[in-house]
C-alpha cells in the first residue's frame, strides 16, 4: 500500500540559490511533491543545506503532495537547527503542507523559537 500522501524537494534534485543580500543563509525550496519517492532527493538537500550556518528561509508554498517521510524530513531539520540554536523562518507553506503539519501534530516542532508564529496563508512575521 502506497503512503498516505499528506506534501517534497523537486525530483529533479535541483538545489536552491543561497541568498547572498540578506542575513539567509540558507534557502530551502520544497517541491511540489515531498513524498517518500522524493525523501533520498529532499535528505540530500537538508544536509547539504545544514553545512551552512544558518540563518535559513524555508519555502513550502509549492508543495501540492506531501506524506509522513516528508513531513518527517523538515521535522527533523527543525529539530537539528533547534539543537545548534539556528533561527529559521518559513516564507510560505501550501494548504497541503499546513494541513500534513496539523495532520500529524508537529506544529510546534516547526516553528522557530524566538520567531513569530507562523499563520498559514502568510509568512512569518
Amino acid at each position: 500500500m502506497p503512503p498516505e500522501v499528506i506534501a517534497t524537494a523537486d525530483a529533479d534534485g535541483a538545489t536552491p540559490a543561497v541568498a547572498a543580500a540578506t542575513q539567509v543563509q540558507g534557502r530551502i525550496v520544497l517541491g511540489a511533491s515531498c513524498t517518500i519517492h522524493e525523501a533520498p532527493a529532499l535528505r540530500a538537500h537538508l544536509i547539504a543545506q545544514a553545512a551552512h550556518p544558518g540563518p535559513y528561509e524555508i519555502d513550502g508554498s509549492a508543495v501540492q503532495q506531501i506524506d509522513t517521510a516528508g513531513v518527517q524530513l523538515v521535522v527533523a531539520f527543525a529539530l537539528d537547527c533547534l539543537e545548534k540554536s539556528i533561527h529559521y523562518v518559513w516564507t510560505g507553506r501550501s494548504a497541503t503542507l499546513d494541513e500534513a503539519i496539523r495532520t500529524l501534530g508537529v506544529g510546534a516542532l516547526l516553528e522557530s523559537p524566538g520567531a513569530a508564529s507562523y499563520s498559514p496563508g502568510g509568512a512569518s512575521s
